[in-house]
């Protein structure tokens, strides 16, 4: 039907006054409440503080010591990916995230936004002269260039000269270690990565995030789900070791200067210890000795995925820091369940003023779960205690399944007791898959049958949490063997001191704000763009008002394209029957894709309720 000028001009009306508005991200996604969230300040930690504690507050004044350009800055491809972080400084830092175009990179830019809230975010792509990959960007592929690109920026990211000849080989990790000590920065921890591996990506930006070396190695094996067997994973620990021993700085014991490895790649996430028997690989990686047994001298950690999610997983690590949280117990309140209260770790983030949400007895049943579930979760934190298999978790006596996951309006951290989650995090069919499909940056969880006692008690991992304590040793019980507990994200994120804003200019050239796209393509009609740039730029109630004066005066203009830019935005912000009419025209293979298929079923279940 032919659309009249009077609801095209309403429908620019709109667009005029929204892009004219200013509107905070804070103002358009912060729940409801009587005091505004704060992020909690560490508290002290006793005389003697635990290694972790102090590995996670030193990782963490590191990067309160970085001044943050409130700017996240959205790049088309790794090249640009790589030049945006080479323009780093010791005094001016910003997130950087790559659009490919794919719907789950946009979703992770969105949900990174809403958690960040900076005060710009532009698009910007490297200028001609700068690297370029030898092929176009794929999602599950690394470019044939990686390490180039990221040992070309690393050095940049912290003001050193690059090579005088363009064909000098670029700085060893030895040689960067003492520059970095030269700056009085002693790097806690190491990166192992892979040249083949598209987490390349994460690998540049913690090692520029907070001043650790990039050891470049290839692994036994690129597949996340499988396994490593023993000579394998022994070879692999030997190679780690061999290649720390080549740094300038002690790492042979925890409370040294270097306590932590993070591997960016899809190594597998287990390693066997028996025919049928499984262990945690990063609870292997970073031990001395073959022995069950083996002295921890580092706490390991991982990331995997493709290139702009494991860039989106190092950001959120970086850059985010935690202002609410959600505790989830289905245990009953009886002995030895009740040693993992999750009302007793609640009421910890409670007192340090954090925005704490909580199910516990009586109501802590999957119902209640569902009902939670019905909407996007705002909890930057998220523990819970439940039981089952790789896909299902019982809570106080009724079984939710992965497909129940909620999905997550800001990045979050995970902490899950529960039985075989992590068995295989690249599969969204798994519990552990299904929190990282759905944005979760950092996990916790077994990829084995545990047993209860394996799990750090909730109560104790909110109360590690608040003192700063580094990720990747939160979940870990102190001198334990190698065991099934799986640390997925950067074992450095932890709770930390706000970081400065930067007094300085993004240095970068010809970027262009979201606002102005915005502008723009309300000017010329061109409703998914506009759409998808206002999901980016964090204004989703923007979004869906200008969702529903479209629908209203301009119907026809509603395809499978501008569908699939609003869809989420009218999730989140509740309005399902447009939802359900944008669902309705699009393609089968954006209806069918997994997140999409979730908010329909949440969306039905929240209806019938009505």
């Amino acid at each position: 039907m032919p659309t009249t000028p009077t609801g095209i001009s309403r429908v620019l009306v709109v667009a005029a006054m929204l892009a004219a508005a200013t509107v905070s991200v804070a103002q358009d996604t912060a729940p409801p409440q009587d005091q505004p969230e704060q992020a909690p300040t560490p508290t002290v930690a006793p005389a003697q503080m635990h290694p972790g504690v102090l590995l996670g507050r030193r990782a963490g004044a590191l990067l309160a010591a970085r001044p943050v350009i409130r700017t996240v800055v959205i790049v088309p491809d790794p090249a640009s990916y790589a030049e945006a972080i080479a323009r780093w400084a010791p005094k001016a830092i910003y997130p950087v995230l790559i659009d490919d175009g794919s719907w789950t990179a946009q979703e992770d830019i969105a949900r990174f936004v809403r958690g960040f809230q900076p005060e710009h975010v532009v698009r910007w792509q490297a200028p001609a002269g700068s690297l370029r990959p030898g092929s176009p960007m794929r999602p599950r592929r690394a470019v044939p260039n990686a390490r180039q690109l990221a040992d070309a920026a690393l050095p940049r990211s912290w003001g050193f000269d690059p090579p005088a000849e363009a064909e000098s080989d670029p700085p060893t990790p030895a040689q960067l270690v003492r520059a970095w000590l030269a700056l009085g920065l002693t790097s806690p921890g190491v990166i192992l990565a892979d040249r083949r591996d598209p987490a390349w990506t994460a690998a540049l930006a913690l090692a520029a995030g907070r001043g650790q070396p990039i050891l470049w190695t290839e692994f036994p094996a690129l597949a996340i789900n499988r396994s490593l067997d023993h000579a394998q994973t022994d070879a692999f620990s030997s190679t780690i070791e061999s290649l720390c021993a080549q740094l300038p700085l002690p790492w042979q014991g925890l409370g040294d200067a270097i306590d932590a490895v993070t591997i960016c790649g899809s190594l597998p996430a287990r390693t066997k210890t028996s025919p049928n028997e499984f262990a945690a690989t990063t609870d292997r990686l970073g031990r001395s000795g073959a022995t069950q047994d083996a002295a921890r001298w580092a706490w390991a950690g991982q990331i995997f995925g493709s290139e702009p999610r494991a860039a989106y997983r190092a950001m959120c690590a970086l850059f985010l820091r935690p202002r609410s949280t959600w505790t989830f117990d289905g245990y009953a309140s009886t002995e030895p369940w009740v040693q993992w209260d999750g009302t007793l770790a609640s009421q910890a983030f409670d007192d340090a003023g954090m925005l704490a949400m909580l199910d516990d007895e009586p109501r802590n049943t999957a119902a209640d779960w569902k009902l939670r579930a019905q909407r996007p979760v705002h909890a930057g934190l998220i523990l819970i205690n439940s039981s089952g298999n790789r896909g299902w978790f019982d809570l106080s006596g009724s079984r939710a399944y992965a497909g129940d996951v909620p999905l997550l309006d800001v990045p979050a951290a995970v902490h899950m007791v529960h039985s075989w989650s992590a068995v295989a995090p690249g599969r969204p069919n798994t519990v552990a898959g299904r929190w990282l499909e759905r944005g979760v940056f950092a996990y916790i969880g077994s990829v084995h049958e545990p047993y209860l006692q394996a799990f750090v008690p909730t109560p104790f991992v909110a109360k590690r949490l608040l003192t700063g304590m580094a990720f990747g040793a939160v979940g870990r019980l102190d001198d334990a063997p190698v065991w099934r507990i799986s640390v997925l994200g950067d074992p450095l994120y932890s709770i930390r001191p706000e970081s400065p804003v930067a007094e300085t200019e993004l240095p970068l050239e010809d970027t262009v704000y979201l606002n102005d796209l915005f502008r723009q393509a309300a000017t010329d009609q061109r409703y998914a763009d506009l759409f998808a740039t206002l999901s980016l730029a964090g204004r989703d109630s923007d979004a869906a008002r200008l969702f529903e004066a479209m629908l209203r005066d301009q119907p026809a203009s509603l395809d499978a394209e501008v569908a699939r830019a609003a869809l989420f935005v009218l999730f989140r912000t509740g309005h399902d029957d447009e939802f359900l009419r944008a669902f309705s025209v699009l393609r089968a293979e954006d209806a069918a894709e997994i997140n999409a298929t979730d908010a329909l079923w949440h969306v039905g279940r929240r209806t019938v309720r009505e």
